[in-house]
């Protein structure tokens, strides 16, 4: 955490984070002392956090036809 905040924002920050990393596969471990209830509960309804993890991309289909590589000519 950036040291500039105080000590109670450091506490909301790292809370909120928490949501954002279990989305994205993450184990997360919170001590009690650093963990505040009402950030958390706060990050969980946040729009950003409820829309779930970011789209994956999507491949081409495995039929599609790729570039013609030209037939090597032996002498």
């Amino acid at each position: 955490m950036p040291e500039h905040l105080v000590a109670d924002e450091q506490k909301r920050l790292a809370t909120r984070a928490i949501p954002v990393l279990l989305l994205a596969g993450y184990e997360v471990n919170c001590t009690p002392d650093v963990f505040d209830e009402s950030a958390y509960r706060q990050a969980v309804q946040d729009p950003r956090t409820r829309a779930g993890r970011p789209a994956v991309r999507q491949q081409a289909p495995i039929g599609s036809p790729s570039p013609a590589t030209p037939a090597r000519r032996t002498p």
